[in-house]
């Protein structure tokens, strides 16, 4: 067969310099703020958010307030209320006894499992724990041990190896940051659930999964007791 040889379609590549780009857009830092001052207490669970004024206290449009309180929203920390705008969500009963039942299947499979647990996530719980440490010697803000508290908690969760079950980890302390952001935590025994946490991650750490699950089923029921709710 005779004639000119095809060519094959030939993808279109533009090449392209060096571009700078903004890796922190407007609306992640507006959605970064409100949300600390929600995990702070400041802005309380119930508060309505109205666009004029978030963006007039944060100097910036109120298209950007919009899509910033969008992204609360989808992360749960904001509802939307008809004819009042988004508010700051407060947990019910319900809604609390749902986290901590998942958080319980969670924490304690991944407690369970932890002979199956990586070197480098064992490496991981291990420097959670020290960050909790740490935050509690140097008497940091309640919000920052909360944070702290917490994220060994995740760590927990991350012994299973999966990424998504991870992320499900951490959207559930999110939720729980927003309920305790306003109690009083004055009176917390920081010392000794330093000392429990302390326990659960070195028995985790010699592979006993079930003492660890057995301490972390007590130490999740005492912290539901505490939690505040709604009807």
């Amino acid at each position: 067969m005779s004639g000119n040889p095809t060519h094959a379609s030939r993808e279109n590549v533009m090449s392209l310099g060096p571009i700078e780009i903004d890796r922190s857009s407007t609306v992640d830092r507006v959605a970064h703020a409100l949300r600390e001052e929600m995990y702070r207490g400041t802005i309380e669970g119930g508060t309505s958010l109205r666009e004029s004024n978030v963006a007039a206290s944060l100097g910036v449009s109120r298209s950007t307030v919009r899509e910033a309180l969008q992204i609360l929203t989808a992360e749960g920390l904001l509802v939307r209320r008809p004819n009042r705008g988004v508010e700051v969500r407060r947990l019910t009963e319900a809604e609390i006894e749902d986290i901590f039942k998942a958080r319980r299947v969670l924490e304690t499979t991944a407690a369970r499992s932890v002979v199956q647990a990586t070197r480098t996530d064992l490496v991981a719980l291990t420097e959670a724990q020290r960050v909790f440490e740490e935050a509690v010697v140097s008497s940091a803000a309640a919000s920052v041990v909360t944070e702290a508290h917490l994220s060994v908690h995740v760590a927990i969760v991350g012994l299973l190896g999966s990424p998504r079950l991870t992320a499900t980890a951490r959207d559930l302390m999110s939720e729980i940051k927003l309920a305790v952001a306003t109690i009083d935590r004055t009176s917390d025994d920081l010392p000794a659930q330093v000392e429990e946490h302390r326990e659960i991650v070195s028995l985790l750490r010699q592979a006993k999964g079930e003492q660890a699950a057995g301490l972390l089923e007590a130490h999740l029921a005492h912290a539901k007791a505490f939690m505040p709710t709604t009807g």
